[in-house]
């Protein structure tokens, strides 16, 4: 159900705001990984090279999203949609087991920050896999509602651009309605 604010324009209920939750979440997950396919073609030689452009691109892209999400919408929900997927992160390093130890005392002992940063994958290219899959879709939900939050404060509260297109009806309009 719709609920009217002093403005006359209609704010979303309960089942609203939750679909703008879900719509927001596509935003993080897939609006950054569809942006960046046409950005991928640049070249990387290397496996740690391919890190960190994921890091980069993943952030850039994700601020990106988040800042024009909120722009265009000005729903609250855009600065909550981090809320999700750190627990796929969490579930992740739950489950890392470590390394295998060396006896050796001269072997460099990989840390969880160093598995799930991507520093390990120069190591060896299967610490990467998990950097792929759980550390890169947390890169997305940190600065998407960073970049909503800055947004609410930058931008004006007046209108977003639902409201500005209604605000823009042609004024003949109205004369033919009045005639």
């Amino acid at each position: 159900m719709q609920k009217a604010t002093e403005s006359g324009v209609s704010k979303p209920g309960m089942l609203g705001s939750a679909g703008m939750f879900v719509l927001d979440l596509l935003g993080v997950v897939l609006g950054p990984a569809i942006l960046e396919s046409a950005l991928w073609r640049l070249p990387v030689h290397s496996l740690v090279g391919i890190v960190v452009k994921k890091w980069c691109l993943d952030s850039v892209v994700a601020a990106f999203m988040g800042f024009m999400m909120y722009r265009a919408w000005r729903v609250r929900t855009s600065k909550w949609a981090w809320t999700i997927l750190p627990l796929w992160f969490v579930c992740g390093a739950l489950t890392y087991g470590g390394p295998t130890r060396e006896n050796s005392i001269l072997a460099k002992h990989e840390t969880v920050w160093m598995h799930f940063s991507g520093e390990g994958c120069a190591a060896r290219a299967t610490g990467c896999r998990e950097v792929l899959a759980f550390s890169a879709p947390l890169i997305r939900p940190a600065a998407y509602p960073g970049a909503a939050l800055l947004a609410s404060h930058i931008l004006s509260p007046a209108t977003s651009l639902i409201e500005s297109n209604n605000s823009l009806k042609n004024p003949s309009d109205e004369n033919l309605a009045n005639s």
